[in-house]
């Protein structure tokens, strides 16, 4: 099979796969299903990827993989406390419709007892940590109340749970749930922003000596 037509077979076997995880659930993925919603012949999952569950696996790589590079440039321009809860805002409005967080969401209950799957659910939420990354990196610069008190990496992972969580709970909170959490942390968000350099030193300070304790 050339090159060109073997990756288009692979493509869309991925495409369908994200597909049948997000409308019926990661239970109703098998080599049929996928190729009858591909329009291709059943063997060609086994061809391409060896397993079903590296199939699922890739698939889950390339549902995050798009959505991350999606929200790029929102996390590139995020500055400050409130750019950061206006992102998170944002992204979980666009993702609400999308469903590809559930394709994680499921790898990530299926790595409990999947080792494969688990690989390729690590590898996904890397994904989503390296621009988050560079956001805690700028909200801990010089001079910010959490100067040297938080570590950026510990902060960077506590981003990415409190991104991914809030999205993986959304189906079961309301609308009026989620306005009523966001609201919230953007009054403290713009708490924050708002302090001067005195105040910021203080708040510095208070943390530091509390973290000594």
């Amino acid at each position: 099979m050339p090159p060109k037509s073997a990756e288009e077979s692979k493509r869309r076997l991925v495409e369908a796969t994200i597909e049948v995880m997000t409308s019926d659930g990661i239970t109703a993925v098998s080599a049929r299903s996928v190729s009858q919603r591909a329009g291709l012949a059943q063997g060609l999952v086994f061809y391409h990827f060896g397993s079903v569950t590296d199939l699922v696996a890739q698939a889950c790589v390339t549902a995050t993989r798009e959505r991350v590079e999606l929200h790029r440039e929102r996390f590139e321009q995020a500055r400050s406390y409130g750019d950061l809860v206006q992102l998170a805002r944002d992204v979980q409005e666009a993702e609400r419709g999308a469903g590809h967080v559930s394709v994680l969401g499921q790898a990530l209950v299926m790595a409990q007892s999947d080792p494969g799957i688990g690989r390729a659910a690590r590898d996904a939420l890397l994904l989503w940590r390296e621009p988050l990354s560079g956001v805690a990196s700028r909200l801990l610069v010089k001079g910010s109340p959490f100067e040297g008190v938080i570590d950026p990496e510990a902060f960077t992972d506590l981003l990415m749970a409190a991104f991914i969580g809030f999205e993986l709970t959304d189906p079961v909170r309301t609308e009026a749930d989620s306005d009523r959490s966001f609201d919230a942390v953007a009054a403290m968000a713009r708490a924050l922003d708002g302090l001067g350099p005195v105040a910021r030193r203080a708040v510095s300070g208070t943390l530091r000596r509390t973290r000594t304790r």
